[in-house]
């Protein structure tokens, strides 16, 4: 598996399992590159595809948020 896969793999556990709740903002790029000893593009492609799976949204100049539950089952 790629090291974005396993990063938003590893992401999607943690907000299922309610460590990051709705509306909370995740770490940054920049955090998640520090922690995860990851370069920025790789960050990126992990939250995207986090994107992708409805479970996060990107606010601009903002960050990345964790998306209501509602709205993440429904997608």
């Amino acid at each position: 598996m790629s090291r974005y896969g396993q990063l938003a793999d590893q992401l999607q556990q943690q907000i299922t399992s309610g460590l990051w709740q709705p509306g909370e903002r995740i770490p940054s790029i920049r955090q998640s590159c520090k922690t995860h000893g990851l370069s920025p593009m790789t960050v990126l492609q992990a939250y995207q595809l986090l994107e992708s799976r409805g479970l996060i949204l990107a606010r601009p100049q903002s960050g990345y948020y964790v998306k209501a539950a509602s709205t993440a089952q429904r997608e």
